[in-house]
């Protein structure tokens, strides 16, 4: 028994330190800082062609420039977790709002 208990902390302890190395070694070969300079660059491209649009006369339409990222992240455990933490928070907003009611009802009696 005592052996899976250790081979379990074992599994936990090397997924959590894979995890670590990935992170870190993203930040060290600056792959953040690389899809921010994307956003940067593209950005600046869009900014460079609306004021020639403007200086030539062109009709200008805000959104011909924007660059919109429509991707949803929304699976079904996000939504099952999302429901649950609504589901959670009301729960704990009507306990609280119920003690507070019977603590003013002791008070006042």
């Amino acid at each position: 028994m005592k052996k899976k208990k250790n081979k379990l902390y074992k599994y936990i302890f090397m997924i959590f330190f894979i995890s670590f190395l990935v992170i870190y070694l993203s930040e060290l070969t600056g792959y953040y800082e690389y899809q921010n300079y994307k956003k940067t660059t593209l950005t600046k491209e869009q900014i460079k062609k609306f004021e020639e649009d403007v200086a030539n006369g062109k009709e200008v339409d805000i959104n011909e420039y924007l660059v919109v990222d429509n991707k949803t992240y929304n699976n079904g455990l996000s939504n099952l977790t999302s429901k649950l933490s609504d589901g959670i928070s009301t729960l704990v907003q009507s306990g609280v709002e119920n003690t507070f009611k019977f603590l003013s009802n002791l008070i006042d009696s």
